[in-house]
C-alpha cells in the first residue's frame, strides 16, 4: 500500500536554524548517544558538508526513484529528504540533476540509505548529500511508493517533521516534538565543553575532570605478576 501525506507537523524555523551551529556530536550526546545517531555506513558525498533541516520521509522501492521525483514537488524550503531504499547500492537513485532541483528549491540537504551519483558534480554544487555508496547504474520508475511516513533510515527510524542534523562525523537524528529540549541541552553541553577546554589548555586532564580516575580505582587491574605462568 502506498501512502502520500502532504500535512507536516514542522517545528519553529528559528529552532530548526540555530542546530546549523551544533554538531552532530553533541546532538548524539545529550539524546543519548544511541538510537538517533545512524550508523557509519551512511556517509557524507563531499568533506566539509553541513545539514540542518525537517525530515520530508519518502519510502522507495529498491532501484526506483518515481517516489522520489514526487517528493521533491512536495518539499519546502529548509527540509531534508530522508529516504528509505533498503539499503540497496546496485542503482543510483538520485543524481546531479535531482540534486539540483533540490537545490534551487532551497532544501537543506538529501540523505538516502541507498546508493546516489554523479558524486563529482553534487561535491562540486556543494549540496549536502549523504548516502550509503555511488553506483552509475540509472533507476526504474515503475513503483509510486510513499511519502512522509516513518522510515528506517541509517538503522534510526525517522518521522516526518523530525530534525536532521550533519556534518563529517555523520547524521544525527531529532524528534520534532523534543527539538527545543535538545537544542537547550547542546547550548549548556557546548558550553561546558568550553570550560573544559580551558582547563585542558592549563594541562589538567580529561580523566580527572571527567571523574574517571574514580571509576579505574573500581576495576580489577592487574598486572604481569598476576598472570598464569
Amino acid at each position: 500500500m502506498h501512502t502520500i501525506e502532504h500535512e507536516v507537523q514542522r517545528p519553529d524555523r528559528e529552532i530548526v536554524e540555530a542546530f546549523e551551529d551544533v554538531p552532530s556530536t553533541i546532538v548524539s550526546d545529550v539524546t543519548g548517544n544511541i538510537g538517533l545517531t545512524m550508523d557509519a555506513g551512511i556517509e557524507p558525498a563531499y568533506e566539509g558538508v553541513e545539514l540542518a533541516g525537517t525530515a520530508i520521509t519518502v519510502k522507495a522501492s529498491p532501484g526506483d526513484n518515481l517516489i522520489i521525483h514526487k517528493a521533491i514537488t512536495m518539499a519546502e524550503p529548509g527540509d531534508v529528504l530522508v529516504i528509505d531504499c533498503d539499503g540497496y547500492t546496485d542503482t543510483g537513485h538520485v543524481g546531479e540533476l535531482m540534486c539540483k532541483s533540490c537545490q534551487v528549491n532551497n532544501l537543506a540537504g538529501l540523505v538516502i540509505d541507498g546508493a546516489y551519483r554523479d558524486s563529482r558534480e553534487i561535491a562540486e554544487m556543494e549540496f549536502p548529500v549523504y548516502g550509503r555508496g555511488t553506483n552509475p547504474q540509472g533507476p526504474l520508475k515503475q513503483d509510486p511508493g510513499s511519502v512522509n511516513v516513518t522510515v528506517s533510515v541509517g538503522g534510526v527510524s525517522v518521522d516526518p517533521g523530525d530534525i536532521v542534523v550533519g556534518d563529517d562525523d555523520g547524521l544525527a537524528v531529532i524528534p520534532g516534538s523534543g527539538a527545543a529540549e535538545v537544542l537547550e541541552r547542546s547550548r549548556e553541553k557546548l558550553d561546558a565543553e568550553d570550560t573544559v577546554r580551558a582547563e585542558l589548555v592549563e594541562g589538567e586532564y580529561l580523566f580527572e575532570l571527567n571523574g574517571y580516575d574514580e571509576l579505574f580505582e573500581d576495576l580489577n587491574v592487574v598486572g604481569p605478576e598476576d598472570s598464569i605462568q
